[in-house]
């Protein structure tokens, strides 16, 4: 029963994710809107409480042990993008 929860939220969450990388890249300022904040900081923390009720709950089924890795894979491409917009963001506020 939770191993079908799970994968009924994960498959959403990757959706979302690679929504954000795409939005990320070619239209970056639906990303700044509050919804897209929003949208962005709620699928991390999701993600990562995904990610941690699979390796809490499920181990070593096939299938499991991938759609764990590929959650982690696209939780941490969010992450890293929202720290480079932070960065870019910083560096291009100091200049004159």
């Amino acid at each position: 029963m939770l191993r079908s929860i799970l994968v009924i939220i994960t498959i959403p969450l990757v959706v979302i994710h690679f929504a954000i990388l795409y939005f990320w890249v070619f239209d970056w300022r639906k990303l700044v809107t509050q919804v897209g904040l929003i949208s962005w900081i709620g699928s991390i923390i999701l993600g990562v409480l995904v990610y941690f009720a699979y390796r809490k709950f499920i181990k070593n089924q096939k299938f499991t042990v991938v759609s764990r890795k590929v959650l982690f894979s696209s939780t941490l491409m969010t992450i890293v993008l929202g720290v480079l917009a932070l960065v870019i963001e910083a560096i291009t506020s100091s200049m004159p």
